[in-house]
């Protein structure tokens, strides 16, 4: 498993670097430390590969996504909302460059929208979770009816991104201090129209 997370991580630093249209395995490999045959006994290709690291970066998010319908009715609804933008922030901010790099690859884009379309999976499904929550706390009497879930979820998983798209773009390294300023302000701002 070292070597498969090596692997990874080299792949990381060149995408970053290059994109992954100009990304080689050879390249890889070599930041790795291993041949390139060893790169493709852990991976099938450098897609595959690519797949693998956004997979890691999103386990963190899902967890916290998958744990919100199991806390409604719990805590406070903004406790909640905290912990979806603070994973929410962590995810953006470590997947950006790499998100980004899909759209240099047309090919693959297509590819990986069919095969979120195939698996149901996809950025929308973020959104999907929070705005179910929401409607399940309105049902508890916890979050104004009149407000529209989704446009909750877009607000608050919105306004992440684009944090983190600033961040990333200005070449800033936010300190967590900072990020949880950031929501706390954001959160302030949402729940004003969330309060029943």
């Amino acid at each position: 498993m070292e070597l498969r997370n090596k692997i990874m991580d080299a792949a990381e630093q060149v995408i970053i670097t290059n994109g992954l249209s100009k990304s080689t395995t050879k390249e890889i490999a070599r930041i790795a430390g291993c041949s390139e045959g060893s790169l493709y006994n852990h991976f099938k290709s450098k897609e595959d590969l690519f797949m693998q690291i956004m997979k890691k970066h999103l386990q963190g998010f899902l967890a916290v996504l998958f744990q919100l319908n199991g806390n409604r009715g719990k805590q406070l609804v903004r406790e909640n909302l905290n912990e979806v933008a603070l994973a929410a922030l962590d995810y953006f901010i470590l997947s950006i460059f790499l998100t980004a790099s899909l759209f240099t690859e047309p090919s693959f884009l297509t590819r990986h929208r069919e095969g979120f379309q195939e698996r149901n999976e996809g950025p929308h499904r973020a959104n999907e979770i929070v705005a179910g929550y929401i409607r399940a706390e309105q049902k508890l009497g916890r979050v104004n009816a009149d407000v529209s879930p989704r446009s909750v979820a877009d607000l608050l998983l919105g306004a992440c991104f684009q944090h983190a798209f600033h961040m990333q773009f200005l070449g800033e390294v936010e300190p967590g201090e900072t990020r949880k300023q950031f929501v706390e302000q954001l959160l302030s701002t949402i729940m004003q129209g969330l309060e029943p």
